[in-house]
């Protein structure tokens, strides 16, 4: 079992209805959806194991019997936080992935990512070296393997960039043909910002599950403009 806090948008919202749509599945209600197009099922089939998200700390194994001080801490911090609007959504290849990603820098998201990694770190067991074996098969900096022993994730803190994870790793030719579907699917949300509003506890039952949420923690406040 393993838990992870990510950045889920509002259930009501636009953005929520049109990404759940396109990975097939609703995180929160764990409803399978009918895709936009059908060829969309395999080139998905990850993100939608992982549900609409953007990673802010990422799959851990908790410490046992600690379920209940985790939840405190998550409370905490989101209230240590206002709810904030970033800045608007483009249509991005991320490391050959098509993903969701702020067309410009937004301290605010940096600043609630860190947050979430340094401050709920010591609910985290240590990855175990068939993990970090796994990690590092993607190729890592020196840096990268750094913040990968010491935080459990090598794309953390000065490495984060916000992102929503659309598709698996997609050949030119796929891309060819997924990017003008997705253009026309996500039409009502790119270049509008987006609202972010809460702190989504994610949990994966057993190894391989799909991910759902268990809770999102509302940022308190009212809502500001992100830096």
């Amino acid at each position: 079992m393993r838990h992870a806090i990510y950045f889920t948008p509002d259930p009501t919202s636009d953005l929520n209805r049109l990404g759940s749509a396109w990975l097939g599945r609703d995180a929160l209600s764990c409803e399978e959806l009918p895709q936009p197009d059908p060829r969309l099922r395999n080139l998905t089939a990850s993100a939608r194991r992982y549900g609409l998200h953007a990673t802010l700390k990422s799959p851990f194994r908790q410490k046992e019997n600690t379920q209940a001080a985790f939840d405190v801490a998550v409370t905490r911090l989101a209230s240590q936080h206002e709810s904030f609007m970033a800045p608007a959504l483009a249509l991005e290849r991320v490391d050959g992935f098509l993903a969701l990603v702020p067309e410009t820098a937004s301290t605010a998201l940096d600043h609630l990512a860190a947050d979430c990694v340094q401050k709920l770190d010591d609910f985290r067991t240590p990855p175990d070296e068939a993990e970090l074996r796994r990690r590092r098969a993607a190729g890592l900096t020196e840096h990268q393997d750094q913040l990968l022993r010491r935080w459990g994730y090598p794309y953390v803190l000065e490495e984060f960039r916000f992102h929503i994870t659309l598709t698996e790793r997609l050949t030119h030719e796929q891309c060819a043909w997924i990017r003008p579907i997705a253009e026309e699917h996500f039409a009502p949300v790119l270049g509008r910002e987006f609202k972010v509003d809460a702190l989504s506890l994610m949990l994966e039952p057993d190894d391989g599950a799909d991910f759902r949420i268990v809770e999102r923690f509302p940022l308190v406040r009212s809502a500001m403009k992100a830096a």
